[in-house]
C-alpha cells in the first residue's frame, strides 16, 4: 500500500546525498553555483544506487523525483503536474517540512507554524494541492492544545484551527481567545 511504499521512499530518498562531499552539505553560507549544481544531483546519484534493485518503481520515482515542483521550478528535470508521481509529491511536502523544521548551519529551526505560512504564501502552485492541505491539517491538528509563545511575548494555548489560514489558529492567552488571522503582524514563536 501508499504507507509501505512510502516508508520506503521516504527513507530511501536522500540516498544520493551519500555522494555529496559533506563539506558541501554542511557549508555555512551561500553555496556557489557550481556548488548547488552539485547538491542538485543527489536525486539522480540516489535512483542510480537503486535502480538495479528490486523495488517497487513508486519507490524509485520518488526517490528521483522528490525535488521537482509542480509548477515546474523543481530539479533534475524541471517537469511539471502529472509528470511527477504521487508519492514524489506528497514526499517533496513531507523532505521541505523536514528541512524547515530541522536545526542547519545557517539558522535554527522554524517553528511549525512558521512552516506552515511559508508553505500558505508559496506552496499552492509548487505542490499538489490536494497533499499539501491534508498534510497541513494534520501537522495543525497534532498541536491542538499545545502551549505556545506569540510574536509579542504572551503565552497561550491553541484551541480552534482556522481552515481557511492554519498558520493562524485561535489561541486562548488566560482568559482572551485571540483569533491570529485577524492579526497579521502576530504570529506563533514556538510551541513550548
Amino acid at each position: 500500500g501508499l504507507s509501505a511504499a512510502g516508508e520506503m521512499a521516504g527513507l530511501l530518498h536522500d540516498l544520493g546525498k551519500t555522494e555529496i562531499p559533506a563539506e558541501l552539505l554542511n557549508k555555512r553560507g551561500r553555496l556557489t553555483d557550481e556548488e548547488f549544481a552539485i547538491i542538485k544531483s543527489h536525486p539522480k546519484k540516489g535512483y542510480e544506487l537503486i535502480r538495479n534493485i528490486p523495488l517497487d518503481v513508486k519507490i524509485k520515482e520518488a526517490c528521483l523525483l522528490h525535488h521537482e515542483r509542480c509548477d515546474g521550478s523543481g530539479y533534475p528535470f524541471g517537469v511539471s503536474g502529472n509528470k511527477i508521481s504521487l508519492y514524489a509529491k506528497i514526499l517533496a511536502i513531507a523532505d521541505v517540512y523536514d528541512a524547515m523544521t530541522s536545526p542547519r548551519s545557517y539558522r535554527q529551526a522554524l517553528c511549525p507554524f512558521k512552516a506552515i505560512e511559508i508553505f500558505e504564501q508559496d506552496g499552492f502552485y509548487k505542490y499538489d494541492l490536494k497533499s499539501l492541505m491534508t498534510f497541513l491539517e494534520n501537522i495543525g491538528f497534532s498541536y491542538l492544545n499545545n502551549s505556545v509563545l506569540l510574536s509579542d511575548g504572551r503565552k497561550g494555548e491553541i484551541v480552534i484551527l482556522n481552515k481557511l489560514y492554519l498558520s493562524k489558529p485561535m489561541v486562548k492567552c488566560g482568559e482572551e481567545f485571540v483569533d491570529l488571522s485577524k492579526f497579521p503582524d502576530l504570529t506563533i514563536e514556538t510551541i513550548i
